[in-house]
């Protein structure tokens, strides 16, 4: 790690043409959460589905054997669709085997909409990013380092604090990553968010000075993305960058130029 906080050092200093005033090293916290929540799958219908429910739309049926025998079909695939049918309230049977105005509906989209499951999957937050990172990604470990000063209140931050549409978009796209035009998933409610896990993420941050421009500004490398984190470079730039000619530059520099 501090190999890699020399480089990045000596880069800022070589391609900006500019001089690190200071650096330091801290960690951010990001929390681990478990997530449940129902998705609904729905699959293109097959020919002899959309034949069945076609017949029944203009039909009453009373037995499996008379429609096998009308579309010439093996009775077992039709009792087999009758049943998935059913279950999934397309067709009833009172008497007679006949589409639901939800058969009506699910036969002119041409998708079948199946029962609704219950899934799981853990999702890794940065409240100061307010977006989630990848949860499947390691992340470098150092010890003692200072958390962030502008940290949120780790300790006290709750999973209930997470956007209700940063949650779903998040789970989403998850969900639609296999979608294809035969199979879709959706998410139709999320269930719970319980907190698992902090997650402390190093960065190596850098007050830098380019005297050709006069400008103070910060660089801090996010170990965990592998990149400059701008989220974090705002924050603390609009923090104290204020300050910085009164802790960096001498009071000479302070009258010739302005921050």
């Amino acid at each position: 790690m501090e190999e890699l906080k020399k480089k990045l050092k000596k880069e800022l200093q070589q391609s900006l043409d500019s001089k690190v005033l200071s650096e330091q090293s801290w960690t951010f916290t990001a929390h681990k959460v478990l997530v449940s929540y129902n998705t609904v799958t729905k699959t293109k219908m097959d020919v002899l589905m959309k034949m069945m429910l076609m017949t029944l739309q203009k039909l009453n049926i009373e037995r499996p054997e008379e429609l096998a025998q009308m579309l010439g079909v093996e009775l077992l695939f039709i009792e087999d669709l009758l049943s998935i049918m059913k279950g999934a309230g397309l067709v009833v049977n009172k008497d007679c085997w006949s589409i639901t105005q939800l058969g009506i509906a699910q036969l002119k989209t041409g998708m079948l909409l199946h029962e609704t499951e219950i899934e799981e999957t853990e999702l890794l937050i940065s409240p100061l990013h307010d977006e989630f990172l990848e949860a499947e990604k390691s992340h470098p470990l150092q010890g003692n380092l200072d958390s962030f000063r502008y940290d949120r209140d780790p300790e006290n931050w709750s999973a209930d604090t997470i956007p209700a549409d940063l949650l779903q978009t998040e789970l989403s796209a998850i969900v639609e990553q296999d979608n294809t035009a035969e199979r879709q998933r959706i998410v139709e409610q999320v269930l719970k968010v319980t907190a698992i896990e902090k997650v402390q993420i190093p960065c190596f941050e850098f007050h830098i000075h380019n005297p050709n421009q006069d400008a103070l500004y910060a660089r801090i490398w996010n170990t965990f993305s592998d990149q400059w984190d701008e989220t974090l470079e705002q924050l603390v730039v609009g923090e104290e960058r204020s300050a910085w000619r009164d802790r960096y530059l001498s009071k000479e520099e302070e009258v010739t130029h302005e921050t």
